[in-house]
C-alpha cells in the first residue's frame, strides 16, 4: 500500500508533460552517467540504507538482506547496513537526516511526488548520473514518474499496480452472478447482494488513504492523461468540469446502491480487506504488491480473479489500473554515490529480479523480469497490466489537495452527508485555496 504522511509539498515534477519539452538529444547529454569513470573505491566502506516495502511487499526484507549478503560477498570492502521504517517514520526519518545532511546513503521513496521533491529540495543526487540511460531505460516508470529536465531522481525498485479489484467468483456464482464486464454490471452486482444483506465491495475509509485510490481508479475513467489533471491544478480548467468531476457521481451511485460495507467509514484500510477474506465481501480493493497474497489467501486462482475497476466510461484510460513504481534514491551527502548505485544495479540483475518475485511475489520494476516465469492466472495478469498501465493520477495532484479535499470528501459521499457536485465544488475550492496561498506549488506545476 502507498500509505503517505500528509506533508507539504511545494513542488513536483512531471516528467511526462517535461519530457515533452525536451529533446531526446537534451536527454542524452545531460543523463551523462559516470558509472564507468570513476573506480570502484577500495577502501573499506559502509552504505546505510533507510526503506518501506516489508508492509505491502512481504517477503521484501528477507530479499534485500540476501542481496546484501551477495553483493558484499563480491565486494568484500564494502559493508551495508539497513532500517526497516513504519509507514507513519519513512517520511519524518528522512527529513531529519535531510535538515542534518546526514544520514541513508540510499531512500527509499513512494513514486510520483514522493520520489520528484527531495530532488527539487537538493536532498537527492540523480540517479541518472550515475547508471547508464540504457540500464535505466529498462526501470519500469522511472521516466513517467522519476524524471525531469532529462534527469531521472530516483531508480523503481518494485511495481505496485494501482489499485485492483480483487473478485471472489465463489461467492458471485452461489448467487448466480459472474464477474461484471462494466460498471453497469457492478451496480447490478450491488443491487442483487445488498438484497441479501451480503456485501458488494469491501472497504475502510476512516484513515483516509483508500479515498484517494478510489480518486485515482475512478477519476481516471474521465480524463485523457495525467494532464488533464494538471491543468486543473494549475487554473486551465476546474475540478468542478465534467471530465474531473463525473467520478463523484459515480461514488454517490455506488453508496446509493449499497455497494459498501455499512461500516465503511468506521473501518480502516485492512480491515476492511479481512472481510474479503473471510468470505463476508465479494470484492475489494488492495495494493497491487499484496494482492497475489490475499488471491491465495481467499482460496487461489479457482476463487479470486484479479481486473481493473469496471469502466464506466469509454475514456483511453478506462478498464485500466494505474501503475506506479516505488523507489530507490542516492541521498546528496552519500560519499560513496558510485557504489550506492552500483548496489541499486545489482538488485536489477535477473538472479535478483528473479529472487524478489520468489520472496514476494510481487513485480520487480524492471521490463528484463520475465513474466513467462509466473504461474498464477490472476498474478501474471496483473503483471501485465502494469506494463500497459494508466498513469495513477494521485501522484499528480498535490498532497495537501488529496488530503483536504479527496480524503475527506470521499468519506462524506459515502457517510451521504455531502453530494458528488458539493464534494467537486470543494475541490476546486481547495485548490484555488492552495493556488493563492503557494504561488510556487502552481509555478512548479505550469513547468
Amino acid at each position: 500500500m502507498k500509505s503517505k504522511k500528509i506533508f507539504a509539498i511545494g513542488a513536483v515534477a512531471l516528467s511526462l508533460l517535461l519530457g515533452a519539452c525536451s529533446s531526446s538529444t537534451d536527454e542524452a547529454a545531460e543523463s551523462t552517467a559516470t558509472e564507468e569513470v570513476a573506480p570502484f573505491p577500495t577502501e573499506d566502506l559502509t552504505l546505510n540504507i533507510s526503506w518501506w516495502g516489508e508492509q505491502e511487499a512481504p517477503g521484501a526484507q528477507k530479499w534485500l538482506e540476501e542481496s546484501i549478503a551477495l553483493y558484499t560477498k563480491e565486494h568484500p570492502n564494502v559493508t551495508i547496513k539497513h532500517v526497516l521504517q513504519t509507514t507513519d517514520g519513512l517520511i519524518p526519518s528522512f527529513e531529519a537526516a535531510a535538515a542534518a545532511q546526514s544520514g541513508p546513503d540510499i531512500q527509499y521513496f513512494w513514486g510520483g511526488i514522493y520520489s520528484q521533491q527531495p530532488g527539487w529540495d537538493g536532498h537527492i543526487a540523480p540517479i541518472s548520473d550515475y547508471l547508464s540511460e540504457d540500464e535505466l531505460s529498462h526501470y519500469i516508470n522511472a521516466k513517467v514518474e522519476s524524471g525531469f529536465q532529462g534527469k531521472t531522481w530516483t531508480a523503481p525498485w518494485y511495481v505496485n499496480p494501482s489499485f485492483p479489484l480483487l473478485v471472489r467468483k465463489d461467492i458471485l456464482a452461489d448467487n448466480g452472478l459472474s464477474v461484471p464486464t462494466n460498471w453497469d454490471e457492478l451496480m447490478n452486482i450491488c443491487d442483487k447482494l445488498s438484497a441479501k444483506k451480503i456485501t458488494t465491495l469491501a472497504g475502510g475509509v476512516k484513515d483516509g488513504w483508500f479515498g484517494g485510490w478510489i480518486y485515482s481508479i475512478l477519476g481516471a475513467q474521465s480524463v485523457q492523461s495525467q494532464a488533464d489533471v494538471i491543468n486543473a491544478v494549475v487554473g486551465t480548467t476546474k475540478f468542478t468540469d465534467p471530465e474531473h468531476a463525473s467520478w463523484w457521481t459515480k461514488l454517490e451511485e455506488s453508496k446509493n446502491r449499497k455497494c459498501w460495507n455499512d461500516d465503511i467509514n468506521s473501518l480502516e484500510l485492512y480491515q476492511a480487506q479481512q472481510q474479503f477474506v473471510e468470505g463476508k465481501a465479494a470484492m475489494t480493493i488492495t495494493a497491487g504488491p499484496d494482492a497475489p497474497n490475499f488471491v491465495k489467501k481467499a482460496g487461489g486462482d479457482e476463487k479470486v480473479t484479479i481486473m481493473a475497476m469496471p469502466a464506466w466510461s469509454d475514456g483511453p484510460l478506462a478498464g485500466k489500473m494505474g501503475t506506479t513504481s516505488q523507489t530507490l534514491g542516492i541521498t546528496k551527502w552519500s560519499k560513496y554515490p558510485q557504489v550506492a548505485a552500483d548496489f541499486i544495479k545489482f538488485t536489477h540483475t535477473d538472479e535478483r529480479l528473479n529472487a524478489w518475485y520468489a520472496a514476494t511475489g510481487s513485480m520487480p520494476a524492471d521490463d528484463r523480469f520475465d513474466i513467462s516465469q509466473v504461474q498464477s492466472a490472476s498474478t501474471k495478469a496483473l503483471f501485465e497490466s502494469a506494463l500497459d498501465g494508466a498513469p495513477y493520477l494521485e501522484n499528480f495532484i498535490p498532497a495537501q489537495l488529496d488530503a483536504d479535499a479527496v480524503f475527506k470528501n470521499v468519506q462524506l459521499v459515502l457517510k451521504g452527508t455531502v453530494s458528488a457536485a458539493d464534494a467537486a465544488a470543494d475541490m476546486q475550492a481547495v485548490m484555488e485555496r492552495l493556488r493563492k496561498s503557494d504561488r510556487k506549488l502552481v509555478d512548479n506545476f505550469t513547468a
